[in-house]
């Protein structure tokens, strides 16, 4: 375990601490972005349950132990390292377009793409898109993520007409991990890291003003005397 560097600030220091050099400002430019964009999202799977612990009026570290074992989840904080996964599948632009339609037409997620909030632009995607092509324009991966990301949304169109489904967060996210040299298993942390200062928000929030979340289910099963058929 390295030990934190006084004289560096919180980004500085979580890069530091991963191999002992002190990075370089370009390496810290683009995760302060990252970790302004992701540290809060609203009432999602995570931060619905660091409220939900901290409402029977447990404690904060147990609150966010919670909020992470729901982040460790693959449809949440998990979705990054599937993107690098699926473009690493891809491998170049000749194969895209026929992996991309096999995939949908058996039924399958395109990782990176779609977002139960944003039914237009992710602008967290956006955002963070400017600063990748700002770092390395002439990297064949991030090209590749360029041309994947375009020609996707055109067949998401095609295969899901009306659903309008652009990249989300995640996509971007794996492509900035990857390209400051973060491996793969890093990602979900580093997005735990930036989250953390939302959670803790929240966390607080819920205990100024508390009630117990108690939420209500409706039985919809079979009645005593009732069969299946």
């Amino acid at each position: 375990m390295i030990e934190p560097h006084p004289e560096l600030d919180h980004i500085s220091n979580y890069l530091y601490m991963l191999n002992g050099e002190v990075p370089g400002e370009a390496l810290v430019k683009a995760l302060s972005a990252y970790f302004i964009l992701t540290m809060e999202h609203g009432m999602n799977a995570s931060t619905f349950s660091a409220r939900v612990v901290l409402s029977t009026q447990s404690d904060m570290v147990s609150a966010i132990c919670a909020a992470i074992g729901a982040m460790k989840g693959p449809l949440h904080g998990g979705a990054p390292s599937e993107v690098v996964n699926m473009l690493n599948e891809i491998g170049s632009k000749e194969r895209a377009e026929t992996w991309i339609r096999n995939h949908l037409e058996n039924g399958h997620r395109l990782m990176g793409f779609g977002h139960r909030v944003y039914k237009t632009r992710d602008p967290r995607a956006e955002a963070l898109k400017e600063v990748i092509q700002k770092m390395d324009a002439k990297d064949p991966w991030l090209d590749l993520a360029s041309y994947v990301e375009d020609l996707a949304i055109k067949l998401l169109e095609e295969y899901k007409p009306g659903r309008r489904l652009y990249t989300n967060v995640e996509f971007y996210a794996a492509a900035m991990m990857r390209a400051i040299s973060l491996p793969m298993e890093l990602f979900t942390p580093t997005f735990t890291a930036s989250r953390m200062v939302g959670w803790t928000a929240h966390v607080i929030e819920q205990g100024l003003n508390n009630r117990i979340f108690r939420p209500q289910s409706a039985y919809v099963g079979l009645m005593p005397g009732e069969s299946m058929g």
